[in-house]
């Protein structure tokens, strides 16, 4: 079966096809918000199906889990991947929080950029040698890869299969979860991970939890309340670049009982605005976002781009400036999975009478 059939089939969410073809049995696993993988099954085997950034028509995996008993006939293109995984390698850094929450900190052999390595389990490990730097500036060191004899590669679609022939029958995962609009979809990726590392029950059991934590937070915010005017993004050169009305951010600052003031630019992406039409929009802001990389106290300045324009908004004269540290936080990693806490860092920065004494995580009001 063609990428392109199937992914249109997949879109169009048709029951699996008749015998002959490999699909005789699978039924579509239930998800609460992921976007970017789907899962299915027939019997014990579990079938992950990966997506790239252009969504269900761009299908970029499909990943047969045989089960016990199982191994019957596999779907067209479909990767065999050892159950369970227990040697992994990484080419991002924020994969590693995944297998953290899942008890699988051991089964990373590998991994580029380790100096980056931000969750705490994975860090200890690679500082003790356990875990090998397989790739850097120059791109990923095959040989390295194959030395280490890891069952799979974790990659990320965006760029991630570059330089990466000659890597033989290893099954190379693409995990999109920084693609997925729904804080709550980039935490189910935990269920992905979990088909393929033989923890499915620990996963599903892990989301609930999230599902019913982030609930909670949003449910501790009033509907009726009072919603301020929230401006987010960053700035390069003097041109803002803001998340979409349909973005990971602006879902949050909605949940959080903000309104999000481009939340009626439903395109995908973020979006280029200058400097004119941020000081128009802008000043109707009560409150203004960034997220920062800065290993020193962090000042209005660096959210307002150092500009004095924008320094003289309401959000700034009013001590609206907030803001989340990479450098300081694991905002990339430990965050996808803890979507509540940066919820209710958020709601606690719009709404302080509702959360008195918060401690903030990963958003913080500048001081």
């Amino acid at each position: 079966m063609a990428w392109a059939v199937l992914a249109a089939w997949v879109l169009a969410g048709c029951m699996p096809r008749p015998a002959g073809d490999g699909w005789a049995g699978w039924q579509r696993m239930p998800l609460h918000a992921a976007e970017f993988f789907q899962l299915w099954q027939r019997g014990g085997d579990r079938l992950l199906i990966t997506f790239g950034p252009a969504g269900t028509t761009d299908t970029t995996g499909l990943f047969l889990v045989p089960g016990e008993g199982g191994g019957g006939e596999a779907p067209s293109g479909a990767v065999r991947v050892a159950q369970p995984l227990r040697r992994a390698a990484l080419l991002s850094t924020t994969h590693a929080s995944f297998l953290s929450a899942l008890g699988r900190a051991d089964a990373v052999v590998g991994c580029a950029h380790v100096d980056r390595l931000r969750d705490s389990l994975v860090l200890a490990l690679a500082r003790t040698g356990a875990i090998a730097e397989i790739g850097g500036a120059e791109g990923v060191d095959r040989e390295k890869v194959l030395m280490l004899a890891p069952q799979a590669l974790f990659v990320y679609p965006y760029g991630g299969g570059a330089n990466l022939t000659a890597l033989g029958p290893l099954p190379v995962i693409p995990v999109a979860e920084y693609l997925e609009p729904d804080p709550l979809g980039r935490a189910e990726w935990i269920r992905a991970f979990g088909v393929l590392l033989g923890r499915d029950s620990l996963a599903q059991a892990r989301f609930a939890a999230i599902l019913q934590r982030y609930g909670q937070v949003r449910a501790s915010v009033p509907p009726g309340l009072p919603r301020p005017e929230v401006f987010f993004g960053s700035s390069w050169k003097g041109t803002w670049s803001v998340p979409s009305g349909r973005s990971y951010m602006a879902r949050l600052i909605d949940d959080a009982g903000g309104h999000y003031l481009f939340d009626d630019r439903r395109t995908e992406g973020n979006i280029n605005v200058d400097l004119e039409q941020v000081l128009l929009v802008g000043a109707r802001a009560a409150f203004w976002g960034r997220v920062l990389d800065e290993q020193r106290p962090v000042r209005p300045g660096d959210v307002a781009g150092d500009d004095g324009r924008i320094l003289a908004l309401p959000a700034f004269r009013g001590h609206g400036a907030f803001f989340a540290n990479s450098r300081t936080s694991d905002l990339f990693g430990q965050a996808g999975l803890e979507p509540d806490v940066v919820l209710q860092d958020l709601a606690a920065i719009f709404h302080p009478s509702l959360f008195p004494g918060h401690r903030p995580v990963y958003f913080r009001p500048v001081q």
